[in-house]
This record gives C-alpha cells, structure tokens and sequence, in this order.
C-alpha cells in the first residue's frame, strides 16, 4: 500500500474544451491508484459544485465527484476507498483532513470544510 493520491481539481476559467482531458486524465490516475491499493482525494471548490463559478468549472467539479462515486460504488468489494473533499477558496483549509480522510474506512464520500455551505455566517 502506497501514498494516498490527491487530485487537485485545477481552474479551467473559460476553457472548457479542456473538461473532457481533465476527466480522462483523472480516470486514469484513480484508476491507477485503486490497483495499487492506495486511496483517493480529489480536492474540489465548494463553489463550482454549487455552480457559482464558471461553466466549465462546475462541469469539472462535477464530473469529478461522479467519478469519485462510480469509484466508490465500483470497489465496495474489493475496499476501495475513494473520497472527495471541497473548500471554499483557501485550499489550506483541507490540508489537516486529507490524512484522517484517506486514512478512513469511507469510500464515495463528500468532506464539505468549513461553514460557508450553511448560508451566512455573521461575524
């Protein structure tokens, strides 16, 4: 059993022919991983998955949470564990859950760090 494999969902900004490229290359690394034994991360931001970014990025927040779950749902048998986690700009923010994650019996789950999926947070 190796390292855990954390994929970083990048910017796409407005390129959205690059989606399919990312998702392909995600499929790959994943796929890769899970035979080796090794757990799975893919580290996404919270506002691309509730669409406030822009389309190609929502696309590719969402397409990689679906391949976190086919992932999930495809080796419950054989343990794989695969999960994804979001933040809500500052990356840093996930660091300290990425270890207690992968190390985790979870597989197909969605971490959200921090608060600011609840609504408005008052000062």
């Amino acid at each position: 059993m190796g390292e855990t494999l954390v994929i970083r969902q990048p910017r796409l900004g407005e390129y959205y022919e690059r989606v399919t490229q990312v998702l392909t290359d995600a499929f790959s690394q994943m796929r890769g991983a899970v035979l080796d034994g090794r757990a799975v991360v893919v580290v996404l931001d919270d506002r691309d998955l509730l669409g406030q970014g822009t389309v190609a990025d929502a696309a590719l927040a969402t397409g990689l949470l679906g391949l976190v779950r086919a992932f999930a749902l495809e080796g419950a048998r054989p343990g794989w564990r695969v999960n994804a986690l979001t933040h809500r700009g500052e990356e840093g923010d996930v660091e300290d859950h990425l270890d207690q994650l992968a190390g985790s019996a979870l597989t197909g789950q969605l971490l959200r760090v921090g608060t600011e999926h609840l609504g408005r947070v008052w000062p």
